[in-house]
């Protein structure tokens, strides 16, 4: 499998999904300098100027040369596509241009201008853009690296642009609006970008806002450089100006074959010196045969950890994968992880593999169900293999299978999943004797082991023949070549005497992770040993250094120390984790030898630093949201470190939200740490609603309930039940979301916050509608009412006047609904608040409209209409405008009646929420349903 290089965002290297370990920081420059050259001569003083900037160390020279000594051993793997050659003067890496991410954006980029058809063309921009994983080169800073950062970036804007320009010609305006907005505020003067967005505008029927902007760009260009716009968009608010048909959406260029979409190969690299299980090998290809099978084939590997299972299935994938062109998936479900770590859900996987077949990630389905259902119907007609592996249950594996027979599935899992229906199970048990030991010779030289055939023996029998252990002191062996094997074994005897009944798996660990530990030193081992205090399966640097007391530049050097002692991985720089085995360990030396009073400044190191930077990202995220519930959190924490802007931000809380409530929870129990845990749980939270991390808001507000209630912080646990009970709404779960509120309302009575009692009830009374029942959600609101008046909250009053409208309205008492909705419009009306104006006077249409009110119902709809097309709200629109569909057709009036029927789905399709097809099916009955897409909101 070829190697493949990313230098569009971290610096990467791997073949397949393995990555490949290119070295500390200044080590992955020279290979970023060769990449961004690939297949030319780059000058030794080209690579010092390039790598080091004006501070080169003193042996610059021979410096580089340990850097690519390294570099070729970390390649070799690939040494068949991919090599550095010395040249004269310089050296250059030989590699195919389709193998490096920026160069491969480039000739996409110019396949796309060169594209006749615009579908190929829009395919062939967003396959380029969607090579970008973040900034270019990221975290590296030399004059060279961020010259040419910059130099990507305008690229990278360009071919925004370009593909902004065919999406307009293929009609796409709407789907355009909101990145196009977010673009213009971070380039307010780039004239081009300002006619896109008001083409768009324009072609999206809103034609005043598309001159607003205009004026706006105008007096910007006015004010900052003393100009006007250019003779394009001059001519561009003329035509707006005029209505030109010329600006209807014109015919894209002429229709040719799409490109077609490149099959996904994920699959890791075939694991190197594969041994035996050949009976297992002939069982699983035999049953991933797909020619003449009537139901989807699966075949299930079990067995104890260490023993190889996802070496045979992966082994076993790559000879059957000619049988599956359309593609193999791979992925870790982390189902066996020790204790910290989270399974991957069902949802999870499917958010990750559903954009891979085209579906956009804003319309991958929230509930688990539906995505299955999607990932099942994308699937129909295709010959696909996945690989699942490490899985937990059944039920975590099940919503992940096809449903077509041409697909097959294979599955690893330290249990028996017995209850996946016509599965092909495989146990397997460790190899014998002799397989280890030919495992071992393959791995660390057939030589060594003849000359002491009876020490091979008895390494492996330490080992208990599982193949993980055998290839980790094979692979000591293999690095030490001054070392007899009947050393190794003598060494792994002397450790095994020291301990009493302990899985013969753990001693091999234990013996071989001793001499690894003592190589790293005394700093390495004192981290190395404090990382388990917190026990994380991965952790990022800025939370390594804060947890060890170092800076980020001390504490970086520590851990590479500890990566090049194989005690710990650095899958991209800055991150870092520890195997389950490797972890166990740590967590004995933790034991061993961090103090009592070292622990606690462990703890709340870990603690003040989550404090820190979850404030920070809730602030950037969603600073009004964070101003609410931050209020929990008056102490000024220790900045330590700072998130710079959104992305940063958007990238921290994504890589911490599984790790923060499984930090939290193994502190909660502390109680001089408790009721910060809670702070922490409540500054977290807008960050993580942004990010939709619905599941890691539920486990991370539970722990802030437990850790406020052990420090008796009432108001602490009375937002933080609030803030779960919103989780659990959210997903569906509706028992508890009312558990979590109720309890809520009964600490606010407690305290007297009659503010906070009356949201309690709100919530309580929409929940209550939600599992209809309806007078219970009548006497919520009606409190929640009366608390907002005693506390003086107009716009709370107003809000849970609308829901009790709604609530009526089920009842059927539209009397009650129409009153309740008038004073809700009067009270909106009064704040000026014009978004939920309109809402409610749509409201109060219907409650008329039902009532039997027919004529006075067309007025009604027709002011919440104009207020509403005001605001721009779109969707409302077409709420307001079904209504009023409804109302003319009551009155008889059904051809005017399906004019607004149309207008409102041609609005829902516009949005992303319909499909041309849905749309006819729906207009094809008499009497059109509203679809589900149409929902009000409040």
């Amino acid at each position: 499998m070829a190697v493949e290089f990313g230098l569009l965002g971290s610096i990467e290297a791997c073949i397949g999904v393995e990555p490949i370990d290119v070295g500390h920081m200044r080590q992955r420059s020279v290979l970023a300098v060769l990449l961004v050259d690939a297949n030319r001569m780059v000058s030794v003083d080209q690579l010092v100027d390039r790598v080091w900037g004006e501070h080169p160390p003193q042996r610059a020279q021979a410096t580089l040369y340990s850097y690519i000594s390294r570099l070729r051993q970390a390649l070799a793997p690939g040494a068949g596509e991919v090599g550095i050659d010395r040249r004269s003067g310089g050296y250059s890496l030989v590699v195919e241009s389709s193998a490096v991410d920026l160069h491969c954006f480039r000739e996409l980029l110019a396949r796309a201008r060169r594209a006749e058809d615009d579908c190929r063309g829009a395919a062939l921009f967003e396959q380029a853009l969607g090579l970008w994983r973040g900034n270019a080169f990221s975290a590296l800073d030399t004059p060279w690296f961020n010259a040419m950062r910059e130099s990507l970036h305008r690229e990278r804007l360009t071919a925004e642009l370009d593909l902004g320009d065919v999406q307009l010609r293929l009609g796409r305006h709407a789907g355009l609006l909101v990145g196009l907005s977010t673009r213009v505020e971070a380039y307010p003067l780039d004239e081009r970008l300002a006619g896109q967005l008001m083409l768009a505008l324009y072609r999206s029927g809103r034609a005043a806002d598309a001159l607003a902007h205009y004026q706006s760009v105008r007096r910007r260009l006015a004010e900052e450089l003393g100009t006007d716009p250019g003779p394009e968009l001059r001519q561009l608010h003329q035509q707006i100006l005029m209505a030109d048909p010329a600006l209807i959406t014109p015919a894209p260029r002429s229709v040719t074959t799409a490109e077609p979409v490149r099959a996904p190969r994920q699959l890791p690299a075939p694991p190197p010196m594969f041994t035996g299980r050949d009976a297992e090998t002939d069982v699983l290809c035999k049953a991933l045969n797909p020619d003449g099978a009537r139901y989807v084939r699966v075949a299930a590997v079990d067995g104890v950890a260490g023993v190889g299972k996802s070496a045979l299935a992966i082994h076993v994938s790559h000879r059957v994968a000619e049988r599956y062109p359309d593609g193999q998936l791979y992925i870790n479900l982390q189902g066996a992880a020790a204790a910290g770590a989270v399974p991957l859900t069902p949802h999870e996987v499917l958010v990750r593999w559903l954009p891979q077949f085209g579906v956009p990630g804003s319309e991958v389905p929230v509930e688990t169900g539906a995505a299955s259902a999607r990932w099942r119907s994308l699937l129909a007609g295709r010959r696909l293999l996945l690989v699942l592996d490490d899985a937990s249950s059944a039920e975590q594996v099940r919503p992940l299978l096809p449903a077509e027979h041409g697909c097959a599935v294979v599955v690893t899992s330290r249990s028996v999943l017995s209850t996946l229906d016509g599965a092909e199970f495989v146990h397997l048990e460790p190899p014998s004797e002799p397989e280890a030991v030919a495992l071992l010779g393959r791995l660390a030289g057939e030589e060594r082991l003849a000359c002491d055939p009876a020490a091979a023996r008895a390494v492996v029998g330490y080992c208990e023949r599982l193949p993980l252990l055998v290839r980790i002191v094979a692979a000591r062996l293999a690095s030490r070549p001054g070392w007899s094997v009947r050393a190794i074994a003598d060494r792994l005897a002397q450790e095994h005497q020291r301990l009493n009944e302990l899985q013969v798996g753990e001693l091999s660990v234990r013996a071989s992770l001793a001499v690894s530990l003592r190589e790293a030193g005394d700093e390495g081992t004192r981290v190395f040993a404090l990382l388990a205090v917190v026990d994380a399966t991965e952790i990022d640097l800025p939370l390594a250094a804060s947890l060890a007391g170092l800076s980020s530049t001390d504490a970086e050097e520590v851990l590479e120390q500890l990566v090049d002692a194989r005690l710990v991985d650095s899958p991209e720089p800055g991150y870092y984790r520890m195997h389950d085995v490797v972890r166990l360990y740590a967590r004995e030396q933790a034991s061993l030898h961090v103090a009592a009073t070292e622990r606690e400044a462990v703890r709340r190191r870990v603690v003040d630093h989550y404090l820190s930077l979850a404030g920070q990202a809730s602030r950037l995220l969603d600073p009004e949201e964070w101003a609410a519930v931050g209020a929990a959190s008056p102490i000024v924490h220790p900045a330590g470190f700072t998130l710079a802007d959104r992305p940063t931000a958007c990238a921290w809380i994504d890589f911490a939200a599984p790790h923060l409530p499984v930090f939290m929870a193994g502190l909660a129990n502390r109680p001089e740490l408790a009721a910060d845990i809670a702070r922490c749980a409540l500054d977290a939270y807008p960050a993580l609603v942004i990010r939709d991390r619905w599941s890691e808001l539920i486990r991370l507000s539970t722990v802030g309930v437990q850790a406020a209630r052990s420090s008796v912080q009432p108001v602490l646990e009375a937002r933080a039940r609030n803030v779960l009970g919103l989780a659990y709404g959210q997903t569906g779960q509706f028992a508890e979301s009312l558990a979590e509120f109720g309890h809520a309302l009964g600490l606010w009575e407690e305290l007297g916050e009659r503010q906070q009692m009356a949201r309690a009830s709100n919530n309580l009374g929409v929940l209550a509608r939600l599992r209809d029942d309806l007078p219970e959600a009548v006497r919520c609101h009606e409190r929640s009412i009366l608390l907002f008046q005693e506390a003086g909250d107009s716009n709370g009053q107003a809000r849970a006047l609308t829901n009790l409208g709604v609530v009526h309205q089920r009842l059927g008492d539209h009397d009650r609904a129409i009153t309740a909705h008038a004073r809700a419009a009067e009270a909106f009306r009064a704040l000026g608040d014009q978004y939920r104006l309109g809402l409610v006077l749509g409201d109060l249409a219907e409650a008329v409209r039902l009532a039997g009110r027919l004529r006075e119902s067309l007025g009604r709809y027709q002011d919440s209409l104009r207020i509403i097309r005001e605001v721009g709200n779109r969707s409302g629109e077409a709420q307001q405008l079904w209504g009023l569909a409804q109302a003319l057709y009551d009155l008889g009036e059904s051809d005017a009646a399906r004019t607004h029927w149309h207008a409102a789905l041609a609005i829902i399709r516009d949005c992303g929420d319909l499909t041309d097809d849905e749309v006819q099916r729906i207009l094809a009955q008499p009497i059109p349903e509203p679809p589900a897409a149409l929902r009000r909101h409040h």
